[in-house]
């Protein structure tokens, strides 16, 4: 075993010890037996404190699959060493199962490229929310939503889950509830949250609201707002809330910084089978069940997963340029692409041409490596110089070239892509027109 999986697996251990907020002296004696049995040492559970869960369990998974199953039955009797398994201890061995186990599925198992996985995002406190269940898509599936179109079936989803403590979200049921309240009440609950906030950017808010699909919520939100270090093509997917991580987890080591943690399962056969093996397995290890009441109909609920949207949607924008091809500039001869913040504001970046004409084609619509040929060296250097001009851009990220397969791809939403067509060779007036993809 490596040092790194021994970290990982004392992280495990410090959450599920940690994860009643009681600490028996039974835990301690079972976490000793634990160190002793794996080689975990004292300088392995202090380093374990700078890591995730969604770390360890990750770092995890090329265990063998004998090691993870002795391991995952050893933390499990660990959360039981107390005789009871509450929620965060059910949630975490939920995490554990469907991540290191499997599903025991033989169709889930047959498509090996969707794996359960385990993600995370920066939060600036620790939360304490009711789990829930959202469904994600970074393109519509038109399977899964007819699927969950169904009222009845729909209806009996929602309700199982409740049944168990969950709430399960489906984005454009939520959007329903805010059409058909009354707009000032809405408004007015979004002026008394945030008293600051402009009429304009009111009526913004309460627009994106009422607009909201499964792919914007995914990219706008997800994906771009919070950072979610998930796959910019995500299929469809449940995401289920396993509470919070805490690094370091001990004050003493510095500075905290917390994050939500999520189960990210991908929809591999119909979405109420795979609920239900979801809530089956948690009813089987969790002691006591939670149910949620669910509220009145044409409330502005604030709780849990609906306040953490609200929460999103209110918050301030990052700063998040145009790119603008803008061609061979006439007096330098220099292509140049612009980050153009605003109509007064604009950063200004001279590439070489074999630079320029990579992103370009990535931005149209891919760069096939085995087409073009090798040009990691050539990638490399123009995600340095991006970098390097974005310092005041807090997803950077965006903007770089990232591999995919042999294709090469850029994460920027295409609507912020655009080509500068300039009206006559004195280049003194043009327009910018959105670059069309291939």
């Amino acid at each position: 075993m490596t040092k790194q999986q021994r970290i990982s697996l004392a992280r495990i251990i410090s959450d599920m010890i940690k994860a009643d907020n009681i600490i028996e002296e039974r835990e301690i004696r079972g976490m000793k037996h634990l160190m002793d049995k794996y080689g975990i040492t004292k300088d392995n559970m202090s380093d374990a404190r700078g890591i995730r869960f969604s770390d360890a369990v990750n770092r995890l998974k090329d265990m063998k699959h004998s090691e993870k199953r002795e391991f995952f039955d050893d933390i499990y009797a660990l959360a039981m060493s107390d005789n009871a398994c509450v929620q965060r201890e059910a949630l975490l061995m939920l995490a554990l199962k469907y991540c290191l186990i499997g599903t025991n599925d033989p169709k889930a198992e047959s498509l090996r490229m969707l794996k359960p996985s385990l993600i995370s995002c920066p939060i600036g406190e620790s939360t304490i929310n009711e789990p829930y269940i959202v469904y994600v898509e970074s393109e519509y599936c038109g399977n899964t939503n007819n699927e969950l179109c169904d009222e009845t079936l729909f209806q009996l989803i929602v309700t199982k889950s409740s049944m168990y403590g969950f709430n399960f979200i489906y984005i454009p049921k939520l959007v329903d509830e805010f059409q058909q309240m009354d707009k000032q009440y809405v408004t007015d609950v979004i002026s008394y949250m945030d008293p600051k906030l402009k009429r304009n950017t009111i009526d913004e808010i309460y627009n994106r609201l009422r607009d909201m699909t499964t792919e914007n919520f995914f990219k706008d939100i997800l994906y771009e707002r919070l950072n979610v270090k998930i796959n910019r093509d995500i299929p469809p997917s449940l995401l289920i809330n396993i509470g919070t991580s805490v690094v370091p987890y001990c004050i003493s080591d510095g500075p905290v910084q917390y994050y939500t943690e999520f189960l990210c399962i991908p929809i591999y056969k119909s979405i109420k089978d795979i609920v239900e093996d979801i809530l089956n397995y948690y009813k089987s290890k969790v002691s006591i069940h939670q149910t949620i009441i669910r509220g009145h109909e044409g409330h502005f609920k604030y709780f849990g997963f609906y306040k953490a949207l609200f929460d999103f949607l209110i918050a301030p924008p990052p700063i998040e340029p145009d790119l603008v091809f803008a061609g061979q500039e006439r007096i330098t001869n220099k292509y140049e692409i612009i980050f153009k913040y605003n109509d007064k504001y604009e950063k200004r970046l001279p590439l070489p041409y074999g630079e320029y004409t990579i992103l370009y084609k990535i931005c149209k619509g891919g760069f096939n490596r085995m087409i073009e040929g090798q040009k990691a060296p050539e990638i490399a250097r123009l995600k340095g110089r991006i970098k390097l001009l974005l310092n005041d851009v807090i997803n950077k990220d965006k903007y770089l070239p990232y591999r995919q397969g042999n294709i090469y791809k850029i994460p920027l939403d295409k609507r912020k892509i655009f080509e500068r067509i300039y009206d006559d060779i004195s280049q003194s007036t043009y327009s910018d027109k959105i670059l069309r993809i291939r």
